[in-house]
């Protein structure tokens, strides 16, 4: 694939004109907004009223890892029982954190600042990815991230928002030429949360002799994390909660089905529903590379937007078929968003997937059951949907990679 810049997907203004301002303010006049109405009402009030499923205190799952060192020191089991949590909620990180946090204090005010910190590294980073955008895709992503998921994100401080921060911060390197740092970010994410293994995919920008070197290297990073973390994979997964209707994935689909199936006096297995939802993910997976087979994407793109693309909408679709995640980790659908941007403004034939792929984000993002419970329908199937769409445009964008490679 062509290595040049589509011409709308840098603007070449600068200073006020950049669309990161319009982010940035749209973020800022929400905080503001918090600030007003949180003196008057409840904070948890506060926040419902904006769509997010809030639970105290404040940035509660920074408390939960910090608490799991604290329980460590005191000679606990953090897998077993996290004594110093709030709402004692059992571990379910790698045990890298533990290290990390060893020497850090459950104090609220620590916590608050180690919040700050994490909210502006992932904010930073995220911001230095876009580089300048248009006022238009300003508007749009500001939008997206003052949804309900990024608030939740922010209101509990997840881990997640951490980990946004270093694939941006990969992305950016990647971009940059630094191609070992870069790797290295990824890989630091995926030794602190797993999943971010799928944005390795990134590697399928790289030519075939550099691919090989550098995946040798990557497989060898993950092996060396499978062995250490192999003796706690299964108390990890043990205890991570499955989620709900304020979560995405294909089992999701399986409560959807339980609570309407009860209703009308049936007895019903989840269990069996969710494999069954799984199976269901799997068939529409392959119908969509059914769609995408042979059809590569027809126009040159950025490369840097198609690699934030790669990241955000593999993490997106493999989280989507093999678990379920609470709706914090859309986060990383704002990868894909300049991509798909330019995409859907472009005069390839694939254009209306990506204008399709932008509708079915706001439509996973803003729906949201705490303003109207109707409206986690709409949210359910626009899951379903993204997940067929980015499998398309996944699978296109690795055949035009394929097919450049061969005329290397």
């Amino acid at each position: 694939m062509p290595a040049e810049t589509s011409p709308d997907s840098r603007p070449s203004a600068g200073g006020w004109r950049d669309g990161r301002w319009i982010l940035v303010g749209l973020l800022l006049v929400q905080l503001a907004g918090f600030f007003q109405f949180s003196p008057r009402y409840d904070y948890l009030q506060v926040a419902r009223r904006w769509g997010v499923l809030a639970i105290p205190p404040n940035f509660s799952d920074l408390y939960f890892i910090a608490a799991a060192g604290a329980t460590l020191r005191a000679g606990g089991d953090p897998y077993q029982l996290n004594a110093f949590d709030p709402m004692k909620r059992p571990y379910n990180y790698p045990p890298l954190w533990l290290h990390l946090t060893w020497h850090t204090s459950v104090s609220p005010t620590v916590i608050r600042w180690l919040a700050v910190a994490m909210g502006a590294f992932g904010l930073g980073a995220f911001l230095c990815f876009l580089g300048r955008i248009s006022p238009g895709r300003g508007l749009l992503l500001g939008l997206l991230t003052c949804s309900p998921p990024i608030l939740l994100a922010a209101q509990r401080a997840n881990a997640d928002v951490l980990m946004l921060g270093l694939v941006a911060l990969g992305l950016v390197l990647l971009r940059r030429g630094q191609a070992v740092a870069g790797y290295a970010s990824l890989v630091a994410a995926t030794w602190l949360k797993l999943y971010p293994l799928f944005t390795l995919v990134v590697l399928w920008r790289e030519p075939r002799e550099r691919l090989r070197r550098l995946g040798a290297l990557v497989v060898l990073a993950g092996l060396l994390c499978f062995a250490a973390y192999a003796g706690y994979l299964g108390r990890i997964f043990a205890n991570t909660p499955t989620g709900g209707l304020h979560s995405y994935g294909a089992r999701v689909a399986a409560f959807w089905a339980e609570f309407f199936l009860a209703g009308q006096g049936w007895a019903v297995n989840l269990n069996v529903l969710g494999r069954c939802c799984t199976l269901l993910a799997v068939a529409v997976g392959a119908l969509a590379l059914r769609c995408s087979w042979r059809r590569p994407l027809a126009a040159s793109f950025d490369p840097a937007e198609l690699d934030g693309f790669r990241a955000g909408a593999a993490v997106y679709v493999t989280t989507f078929l093999f678990s379920v995640s609470f709706d914090y980790r859309l986060l990383f659908l704002l990868l894909c968003v300049p991509f798909l941007c330019s995409l859907a403004s472009s005069r390839a034939p694939g254009r209306n997937w990506g204008i399709g792929a932008l509708v079915l984000i706001f439509g996973l993002m803003w729906p949201n059951g705490l303003f109207w419970k109707p409206l986690l329908l709409v949210k359910e199937a626009s899951s379903w949907g993204l997940f067929f769409v980015l499998t398309v445009l996944l699978a296109r964008g690795s055949i035009t990679e394929v097919r450049r490679q061969k005329e290397e």
